[in-house]
């Protein structure tokens, strides 16, 4: 069993790279403009044993690549984050029908599937959605199958918990951190 951070933990784990890598760039580049200035300028007295210059070289130029690479990987996780925040946003922002547009669009959904899915969530049976679209009732449950089908569900109930776990998702309980309550709703996805 593997030992899972607290997600307080792995955020501050994550920070300490960043400054562990923005320091190794400082110490890299503070090491070339220092040498390069104390060439120009004539400051050097001594000058430093060939194979030692190369270690050093050597040293601060990887310092810079590790540095360059934490870094990119630190941008990455920070946009990654700033789209999942968006996106609470606009669902917290009323902005829950474009999420459900995407969400449709992820599971591929015609239009006509579109449709009956927003009626079956809204508490209509089938054969009130058949009436509000003027189709038949088996046409109706064919397209809730496809539904189901499509978006890895079984039940209308496990469709609308879907939805209103997207509405809720980040939401914290008294007394829990949002952080802890997205872990438990991962967990509970396995």
């Amino acid at each position: 069993m593997t030992p899972r951070l607290s997600p307080g933990f792995a955020r501050m784990a994550g920070r300490g790279s960043l400054y562990i890598a923005l320091a190794l760039q400082a110490l890299g580049a503070l090491f070339f403009v220092g040498d390069l200035w104390s060439e120009i300028l004539g400051l050097r007295t001594a000058p430093i044993p060939y194979e030692w210059q190369e270690i050093i070289q050597l040293l601060a130029s990887l310092g810079l690549v590790i540095g360059l690479v934490v870094s990119g990987l630190y941008l990455r996780r920070s946009q990654r984050r700033v789209v999942e925040l968006n996106r609470q946003v606009d669902v917290a922002s009323g902005n829950f029908s474009q999420h459900l547009q995407e969400l449709f669009a992820q599971w591929d959904l015609s239009e006509s599937e579109m449709s009956v899915a927003v009626y079956a969530m809204k508490g209509f049976s089938n054969g009130e959605i058949a009436a509000l679209r003027g189709t038949s009732a088996s046409t109706v449950k064919s397209q809730m199958n496809a539904v189901y089908r499509k978006s890895g569900f079984t039940s209308r109930g496990q469709l609308i918990s879907c939805l209103v776990e997207e509405l809720f998702e980040g939401v914290a309980l008294p007394g829990e951190t949002v952080e802890r309550a997205r872990v438990q709703m991962s967990l509970a996805a396995r």
